[in-house]
């Protein structure tokens, strides 16, 4: 294999680390109160590192970009939703706060599932 294709391998994976972190990153206070460091790197990276490896060595049938079209509409849904249902402590609010937390992550799910692309318009001239 070459090396362009192994560092794109890498980009792959690091991408889908970083992209499935951000909803996850979100729910990880609902698992443990008060995480060590190795709990908060299991909770939030693993999913991630399993996907892009699955991705880049293409055993998952879901694109790289969808991967990143659901982290960030997921994250995105849940953030705004968090903000119009006012929850203040994600502990507190425990049940608002996951309730749409899970919407969040249908919204991303329906997004990528969708799979829009963005492409420039192109002048008519």
């Amino acid at each position: 294999m070459s090396l362009p294709r192994r560092l794109e391998q890498v980009g792959i994976v690091l991408g889908s680390m970083l992209m499935l972190s951000l909803p996850l990153t979100a729910f990880t206070p609902f698992l443990v109160e008060t995480p060590q460091l190795w709990q908060t790197t299991l909770l939030v990276y693993l999913p991630g590192f399993v996907v892009g490896t699955l991705i880049a060595i293409d055993k998952f049938p879901v694109s790289y970009q969808q991967v990143w079209a659901f982290g960030i509409v997921s994250w995105l849904a849940t953030v705004a939703l968090w903000v119009v249902f006012d929850v203040q402590s994600v502990t507190a609010d425990q049940q608002t706060a996951i309730g749409t937390w899970v919407v969040g992550l249908l919204v991303g799910a329906l997004v990528a599932w969708v799979n829009p692309r963005i492409r420039p318009r192109r002048s008519e001239s």
